[in-house]
């Protein structure tokens, strides 16, 4: 749960920051000094806090079956 967790953040952050084509057009290794503290940060908000990372993987997981049943639903 925890390493799922993390890289949903990390990705969340990630492309919050530098979507839009800021990533795929910079230079390799020239986003770790602004964005590599960052992965800290986010890796030990999870460590920190793992009990709230299980509550918001079971949601998530709870929202995709839902969304899974409505898709077929909306097939029928």
């Amino acid at each position: 749960q925890v390493p799922v967790a993390f890289l949903e953040r990390v990705k969340d952050d990630f492309v919050a920051k530098y979507g839009g084509g800021k990533a795929s057009t910079a230079a390799p290794n020239s986003l770790n000094k602004e964005f590599g503290p960052k992965l800290k940060e986010h890796m030990q908000y999870c460590v920190d806090h793992p009990e709230e990372v299980s509550k918001l993987a079971k949601v998530k997981a709870q929202v995709s079956e839902v969304k899974g049943v409505m898709m077929e639903n909306i097939e029928k």
